[in-house]
């Protein structure tokens, strides 16, 4: 009884990917020292002053809060197009994000079998986790805005890097790029336009943006490795 030839997966992580992993890695970890030693400051500052049009010093409405965004996109007090932009970026909330993580296991388990199913999953898990101790250890020097003329330093910018929201913002698209491929354009589209939305609306400084974005894509890097090698071994198998 002859026994069908199987060709063996893809390797976990090619030379070209592993190099551009570790060049993120860099990039990203310059990028916090930048952060961190307040080089970045001036950035910060401008982007505050003049992108973001809803911002009010002490209103916690307009400064990401975790607990704040946990489950609704908006306060009721909060401007029109702020809640346009708000809703833009709903999908990259804990809540949203998480039910959108456990369709995609259901689904890519029955396509494509348990370790493309958890690739993503896993690295939300993990970016969340890392979100939190870059949060908490991570100070940068003083944030201000205007308040009555007054300049008032913004306290929940102190540690809000990186952006939460971003970082599951990518992982958010490639998982939807992986349920339907013809997805590919509007949902690199509706991420790419996340990263100024969360600026304007004040969720976020640039460079917790910029933070957020480096993030994920270096935790999706390894998972793509997965997902391919899941998808030759399925095709082969």
């Amino acid at each position: 009884m002859g026994v069908r030839e199987r060709m063996p997966p893809a390797e976990p992580l090619s030379a070209r990917s592993a190099g551009l992993l570790a060049g993120l890695a860099v990039a990203l970890a310059a990028l916090t020292a930048l952060v961190a030693s307040g080089a970045l400051t001036r950035v910060d500052q401008f982007g505050i002053d003049h992108f973001m049009p809803w911002f009010v010093p002490g209103n916690p409405g307009r400064v990401e809060s975790t607990i704040n965004s946990f489950w609704r996109p908006f306060r009721l007090h909060t401007a029109n197009g702020a809640k346009l932009l708000d809703l833009w970026t709903y999908p990259c909330s804990v809540v949203v994000s998480g039910v959108i993580m456990v369709v995609a296991f259901v689904l890519l388990r029955r396509r494509l079998g348990a370790a493309a199913a958890l690739a993503p999953a896993a690295v939300w898990v993990v970016g969340n986790a890392i979100e939190v101790l870059g949060k908490d250890v991570i100070t940068r020097p003083t944030l201000y805005g205007v308040a009555n003329g007054a300049r008032v330093a913004v306290i929940p910018y102190f540690h809000s890097f990186p952006s939460g929201h971003m970082m599951r913002g990518v992982i958010v698209a490639y998982t939807v790029f992986l349920l339907w491929s013809r997805a590919k354009w509007w949902a690199t589209v509706w991420v790419v336009l996340v990263a100024p939305a969360l600026v304007v609306t004040a969720a976020h400084t640039p460079s917790d943006v910029v933070g957020g974005a480096l993030l994920g894509v270096i935790l999706l890097i390894p998972t793509h490795a997965v997902v391919r090698g899941a998808r030759m071994e399925h095709v082969t198998g």
